[in-house]
């Protein structure tokens, strides 16, 4: 038994730090993030500008690269610690956690193309040519939903592993609470008004609610408590 409890205390540390870590990365993917709602009037305005930001285009799409792979290591960890109880439920969180990985990892790969179309126009005397344009415009389209969907994979997944907090009493009360109430709004403002503050502090809410699970899952754990 002793054996086993310290197997699980291994995964427990291991999955929480990645939580942690997956956390902190879409935070600062967020924080990076290239804002492609360009106020500018005129398209010839809009394609300098874009030209203009090459650097941070390409810092933005490592930002969400490096998210999407973080989630993608947290999933092996998170099915091995918590199909252990609730075995359906945790499944279907780790799909979403699969969703998320795939649609940050998309983010990131749409705004590298973006930013080679804008870099390869640096120093083109037509830089408003048809083909690139309608390239970029097609990319900022696919980022837009990949974000709606990845979000609401997100609101879901924070939802769902709070609920386990009603089977476990070893979950941490703040941090499930801050996950549960952030999680449906999350999902609901990010279809409603995406560019409203609201979904930002919700957004925040439940980062701070995973974190605290994650530090609650890398400090004590909650499947085995030791004596």
């Amino acid at each position: 038994m002793p054996n086993k409890r310290e197997k699980i205390r291994r995964i427990e540390v291991l999955t929480g730090l990645i939580l942690i870590i997956s956390i902190l990365g879409m935070l600062a993917a967020f924080i990076l993030s290239f804002d492609y709602t360009i106020p500018n009037t005129s398209f010839e305005e809009d394609m300098e500008f874009l030209i203009e930001s090459y650097g941070s285009q390409q810092l933005s799409a490592v930002s969400w690269l490096i998210a999407g792979i973080s989630y993608l290591f947290l999933l092996p960890f998170y099915l091995i610690l918590f199909a252990r109880f609730q075995k359906g439920m945790h499944i279907f969180n780790g799909l979403l956690i699969l969703v998320m990985a795939y649609m940050f990892f998309s983010i990131g790969l749409s705004e590298y193309r973006i930013a080679e179309v804008a870099g390869g126009l640096i120093g083109n005397e037509n830089p408003t040519e048809k083909l690139p344009a309608i390239q970029i415009l097609e990319n900022i389209r696919q980022i837009k939903l990949f974000h709606r969907i990845g979000l609401t994979a997100f609101g879901t997944f924070a939802t769902i592993l709070s609920i386990s907090r009603f089977k476990k009493a070893h979950f941490p009360v703040l941090g499930s609470t801050l996950a549960f109430i952030a999680g449906p709004l999350v999902v609901t403002f990010n279809w409603i008004n995406p560019d409203s503050i609201l979904l930002t502090g919700s957004l925040a809410v439940a980062w701070t609610g995973l974190l605290i699970i994650g530090a609650r899952l890398t400090n004590k754990g909650f499947i085995y408590q030791s004596k």
